[in-house]
């Protein structure tokens, strides 16, 4: 094939705004588009490839199939076994038990290549979050893998003639599914991370290669509009819905129209310069590598924005990982004059990344300070409470009381149930406690907002809670209220629950929100036994939700909040007396759980009365 330097441009462009996106989202909020533009790239490459194999005199098509398998095993495998490799043992060193089996999980699916299918489906709400998951961008890859599985079967068993039909029949009918799925049953994450919504930029690129072959020429303008279309989706694409879908087809549409008027004009000076095609080059393991560094910080600050020192050790580190990889694995490993050392390498890597996973666990007990049982290291006994589910009748505290009280919330009031349950057997009275992941168990809660597995237990929950709300007098809430009181929609829900139950003469009492922390303190904990000094401070976005909570009740009779600050309880979090009380930067754990209850005691007493 005939060198395009301006396609190298054009993958710069593509990481570019994939890493400005990763690392600051508001930055450029459709940054995520890059990926899209690679994928469009690769279709036309790879079919570009295929249909020229084709074409030769002397084809066969096991002769082809082997080697289009190994040149794609050779372009990928090295440096992201290699990346792999480095990332788990980083991991073992730095992530608590729970966060490692997880990553762990996340690894066995990203060395079959099969991390799309993983994180479609991905939401533990107390694992590490996912801008700290550093194999989380493997997905893309996972999905250009099976896409090779696919395309020498189609390019090279059907007539080149009726590929151009069947492309645009494919781009257009999955396409269509996608669009489907998305907006008619609301299924995102799925969709996002799935092959079939992603297949049509793989045929756009493959029609790209398709039409070259028959055409010639092109236009700058053209090219300068299909600049302007991926830059625009950069910039503004997720004002325009959920995606991939029909709105993928905007940057798609600009990566095909530089396709086909190859360095046109000014923008094929700009995307032919040294070094735009330098760093198109290195795209490949500055992709690889920017993510992986950027979730590893963001897991050691606890902070998804990072500031300016980490933010210059993260774009350093990342140009040295990408340079690194490129020069020393990748290209290296891609010369055909080196079979054998290729052999031994692959063989080499393939086995270091398969034993991995056992090997980081005893790298990661041998680190790890000795182990706080399991009462700091959780808020309750997730198989006994109802926390986006039902379990048994969800009361706690003293059972044969006639007094019962019902707390709705998410998991800020699935924390109190040990608090309830003590102040229960103290005050005598039962609380029935329903709760679900970040998900205030209120009529009209806005639960579109949720990821995708946390919105049917939330929506299974409000109906629980309905049920009870009619014969319920006394009603507390719980929440993260930081969080929450961000949605216009969910203030709009607040205000309707608390007037509805302010004109039915039931009490209620929020609970305003426990002081944030800057830091994990368990991850604190283990940071500071590999010789680092974290600091945890507080974050005071919980003052503001809380005064924000104060003004609100006070619209309102019957309703009043509830804040023990002024106890001192929280003066020297996450400890008191030397024991750690937060299992997170915003959750007690039991023991904090209970040693709060204590100090609630004499406020319940008079509520009870």
């Amino acid at each position: 094939m005939n060198y395009r330097p301006d396609i190298q441009g054009l993958r710069a462009i593509a990481v570019l705004a994939v890493i400005l996106f990763h690392f600051n989202p508001a930055w450029l909020p459709g940054g995520f588009v890059g990926v899209d533009v690679f994928l469009v790239v690769s279709g036309y490459l790879i079919v570009s490839i295929l249909l020229e194999k084709k074409a030769q005199p002397h084809y066969q098509l096991s002769k082809t199939l082997r080697y289009f398998y190994v040149s794609r095993f050779k372009r990928i495998a090295p440096a992201y076994f290699v990346m792999l490799v480095l990332v788990s043992l980083s991991a073992a060193v730095f992530f608590l038990p729970p966060d490692l089996s997880i990553y762990k999980e996340g690894l066995n699916k990203a060395v079959w290549f099969n991390s799309n299918n993983y994180f479609a489906d991905f939401g533990d709400y107390f694992s590490s979050a996912t801008h700290e998951q550093p194999l989380l961008h493997t997905w893309s890859l996972a999905v250009e893998i099976q896409f090779y599985l696919l395309a020498p079967l189609i390019v090279l068993l059907l007539p080149t003639k009726s590929l151009k039909f069947l492309f645009v029949a494919l781009l257009v009918t999955l396409t269509a599914i996608a669009e489907y799925r998305l907006r008619v049953l609301g299924i995102q994450q799925a969709t996002y991370y799935s092959l079939y919504a992603r297949l049509p930029e793989f045929f756009a690129g493959g029609l790209v290669a398709l039409f070259i072959r028959t055409s010639a020429g092109g236009s700058p303008w053209l090219s300068a509009l299909g600049l302007a279309l991926v830059l625009a989706s950069a910039a503004t694409q997720p004002l325009l819905g959920p995606f991939p879908g029909l709105v993928a087809m905007l940057p798609v549409a600009g990566a095909v129209l530089i396709l086909l008027n190859p360095a046109q004009g000014f923008t094929g000076q700009l995307l032919s310069n040294k070094p735009m095609v330098w760093l198109g080059k290195l795209s490949y393991s500055l992709y690889l590598w920017h993510w992986p560094v950027l979730a590893l910080l963001r897991y050691y600050t606890g902070s998804q924005v990072l500031d300016i020192p980490f933010s210059l050790l993260f774009i350093t580190m990342t140009l040295l990982l990408a340079i690194s990889s490129f020069y020393w694995v990748e290209t290296p490993l891609r010369a055909h004059r080196t079979r054998i050392r290729q052999a031994l390498v692959y063989s080499l890597l393939a086995g270091t990344v398969l034993v991995t996973s056992p090997i980081i666990g005893e790298i990661s007990q041998t680190l790890s300070p000795p182990q706080l049982p399991v009462e700091y290291r959780r808020y309750a006994d997730p198989t006994t409470i109802c926390h986006g589910q039902i379990v048994g009748d969800c009361l706690k505290g003293d059972l044969s009381s006639n007094k019962e009280v019902l707390v709705l919330g998410d998991s800020h009031a699935a924390m109190l149930n040990l608090f309830f349950d003590q102040l229960g057997q103290e005050l005598g009275f039962k609380a029935r406690i329903i709760t679900a992941s970040s998900c205030v168990t209120i009529p009209g809660f806005d639960y579109q907002r949720l990821a995708e597995w946390a919105q049917k237990p939330c929506l299974e929950q409000i109906e629980q809670a309905k049920k009870h709300l009619a014969n319920a007098h006394v009603v507390f809430l719980a929440a993260s209220w930081n969080w929450q009181l961000a949605s216009e929609d969910f203030n709009s829900a607040l205000h309707a629950f608390l007037s509805a139950q302010s004109l039915a003469g039931a009490e209620l009492y929020i609970l305003e929100q426990e002081p944030l922390l800057s830091k994990n303190p368990l991850r604190a904990i283990r940071f500071k036994a590999l010789g680092l000094e974290p600091k945890i401070d507080i974050d005071p976005a919980y003052l503001q939700a809380n005064a924000a909570l104060q003004h609100i009740v006070g619209g309102y009779s019957g309703v009043s909040s509830l804040n023990f600050e002024v106890s001192g309880f929280f003066a020297d979090v996450p400890f008191i007396d030397g024991i750690p009380i937060y299992f997170d930067e915003h959750h007690l754990n039991e023991v904090g759980t209970k040693r709060y209850a204590a100090v609630a005691y004499s406020a319940f007493k008079d509520i009870m009365d």
